[in-house]
C-alpha cells in the first residue's frame, strides 16, 4: 500500500514552484461556493467546472481553522491558451446551486496562511484518520470523475480529504486500486459497511485500511528515542485488512 502513498496524497497545495513559468498560465480567485462544505469536495467541484478553460494545475481552498469552515475565496491556477479569458467568462455561472464569482489573481499577490492553523495542531494529532484502499470503479472513466464519485460515496463516513488514483504502468491507464483518506470517528467501520454497494454501476469494495492517526501517534512517541527497533519498524508498516 505504501507504494501508492509515495506518489503523494496532497491534492490541495499552493506551492508556486509547481506552476509552469509560461505566458499561458493564469491564477484566478473564486468566491460564491458554500463555505460549510468540506475543502476537498469544493476542490474537486472547482476542478471539474474550470476544466474547460485549460489544464487545472492547482486548486487551493483555504480553511478558517478557528471557525471550522472554509474561507470565502479559493485560488486556482490554470494552464492553457486564453485560460484567463475563458475562466472570467464563467463568472456568474451556476455550480451545484452556487453562483460563483471569478476574478484574476496575479501571482505576485500573496495568499496568507491562516495563523489559526497552529491552534488546531493538537487536535490534528489526535483526530481519527484512515486511508482506505478501494477497488471496483470503472478505470475507463476520467480520473476526476472517479475521484468525485468516490468522494461522494465515502462522504457519509466522514470528511474525505483525498482520493489518489495512481497510473497503471502495464496498461497506461488508471490503476484498479485507489486510496481514499477519510477523517472522522468510526470512519473505517462505516466504510467497510459500504463495501459491495452499487455506485453508478460500480461495485466498490474496501480491501484494506490503514489507521493514520495511530501510525502518526506512534511516530511522534518514538522521536525522542535514539533508535527504533526492527520489530517496531515492522509494526509501523502494518495494514489492517478488511478482508
Amino acid at each position: 500500500m505504501d507504494e501508492f502513498v509515495n506518489k503523494g496524497l496532497e491534492l490541495n497545495g499552493s506551492d508556486a514552484a509547481d506552476i509552469p513559468k509560461s505566458g499561458s498560465v493564469c491564477r484566478i480567485s473564486v468566491e460564491g461556493y458554500d463555505t460549510s462544505v468540506h475543502a476537498f469536495d469544493v476542490e474537486l467541484t472547482l476542478r471539474k467546472h474550470f476544466s474547460s478553460c485549460g489544464e487545472v494545475k492547482n486548486v487551493n481552498v483555504p480553511e478558517d481553522f478557528v471557525r471550522g469552515i472554509l474561507k470565502r475565496c479559493a485560488y486556482i491556477c490554470i494552464v492553457g491558451e486564453c485560460a484567463l479569458e475563458k475562466a472570467l467568462q464563467l463568472s456568474g455561472s451556476d455550480v451545484r446551486g452556487w453562483t460563483i464569482s471569478v476574478q484574476a489573481s496575479p501571482f505576485h499577490r500573496p495568499m496568507c496562511i491562516d495563523p489559526g492553523r497552529a491552534l488546531v495542531a493538537v487536535a490534528y494529532l489526535s483526530r481519527q484518520e484512515y486511508r482506505m484502499m478501494v477497488t471496483g470503479y470503472d478505470t475507463s472513466l476520467p480520473e476526476l470523475d472517479i475521484q468525485i464519485g468516490l468522494c461522494k460515496h465515502f462522504s457519509t463516513c466522514g470528511e474525505v480529504t483525498g482520493v489518489l488514483i495512481p497510473g497503471d504502468r502495464r496498461t497506461g491507464g488508471l490503476n484498479s486500486k485507489a486510496l481514499v483518506t477519510v477523517v472522522g470517528e468510526g470512519a473505517a467501520e462505516k466504510a467497510r459497511e459500504l463495501s459491495g454497494c452499487d455506485v453508478k454501476g460500480w461495485d466498490i469494495t474496501v480491501v484494506g485500511v490503514t489507521d493514520l492517526g495511530a501510525k502518526r501517534n506512534r511516530s511522534s512517541s518514538c522521536r525522542s528515542l535514539p533508535m527504533k527497533s526492527k520489530a517496531l519498524d515492522e509494526e509501523d508498516k502494518g495494514v489492517e485488512s478488511s478482508r
